[in-house]
């Protein structure tokens, strides 16, 4: 993946820039909607015309960015499948549907999922800073559970690692049983790929589970928190808007994770393909 992002630098360097700027945007909400409330009840409008003008901005933003972005992942993705498939023209037809297929799997993750990642990744570092300003309580609590998740799925890393390359192993041979007529062999490769997703799906199940266990407890201690240390209404909003939006970021990092895994396992069993073929 990291030759993918140096070849078409320039590509990835603009819709990146947009993401950014939209992630910026989303993350000065909660802050900006207190301080909207804290207005109001100040009998000043200052604060809702703030709000609407970051809601305008950010919108903009966020279309002009998904309108760059089709078109830009369509081209990367039509120019790299002609050239796998010329380089792997020897291959067997099970082998170059798969292996497109798993191109596919990284270009999208490029297009859809990197977006959400940088926005998710965005969003929690400028949650950190700014529940820091606002209570010192709930920001060490937020450190503590983050420390946790990232030693939760530092523990599974390996079996999705292995997981992954047992899935993978079963998606090349599937046109192969297709073709081969022989329902036995079908079903027989069926029930491996199912093994194989069912695992899969098990331990990201008991992850997530595991995880939200941290997340309900940072939850009910940062309502306390918030609620006994801080006066003003539209601060007490925003902390726990802030503490939903880090929630929310650290139950989708580890997908995040777990995705770039298996495609970090794709990228390898792609570049293996190619030196061989070479």
């Amino acid at each position: 993946m990291h030759a993918l992002l140096k070849r078409f630098a320039g590509r990835f360097a603009f819709t990146l820039t947009l993401v950014v700027l939209e992630a910026a945007g989303w993350i000065l909400f909660p802050l900006v909607i207190g301080r909207a409330i804290d207005s109001v009840l100040a009998d000043s409008t200052r604060g809702l015309y703030e709000f609407a003008i970051l809601g305008i901005v950010t919108m903009g933003i966020a279309v002009l960015r998904r309108l760059v972005d089709s078109r830009a992942y369509a081209r990367i993705y039509v120019t790299l499948g002609e050239e796998m498939a010329e380089s792997a023209a020897d291959s067997s037809t099970s082998t170059r549907t798969a292996r497109l297929g798993m191109l596919r799997e990284i270009v999208e993750f490029f297009e859809n999922s990197l977006p959400e990642l940088i926005n998710s990744v965005i969003g929690l570092a400028g949650t950190v800073v700014i529940l820091a300003a606002l209570n010192v309580p709930v920001f060490l609590g937020c450190l503590v559970v983050a420390l946790a998740t990232v030693v939760l799925y530092a523990l599974t890393g390996g079996l999705t690692i292995r997981y992954n390359q047992g899935l993978n192993d079963e998606h090349e041979r599937q046109v192969d049983a297709v073709d081969s007529g022989d329902p036995a062999r079908l079903a027989k490769h069926l029930r491996a790929m199912m093994r194989w997703n069912i695992r899969l799906s098990d331990l990201e199940a008991a992850n997530f589970g595991i995880n939200w266990v941290f997340m309900i407890a940072l939850l009910v201690f940062a309502v306390s928190a918030a609620t006994t240390e801080t006066t003003e209404y539209g601060a007490v909003f925003a902390i726990v808007m802030y503490v939903f939006q880090f929630v929310e970021s650290m139950l989708m990092l580890p997908f995040f994770y777990q995705q770039w895994l298996r495609l970090r396992e794709i990228s390898g069993r792609l570049a293996e393909a190619e030196g061989e073929e070479g």
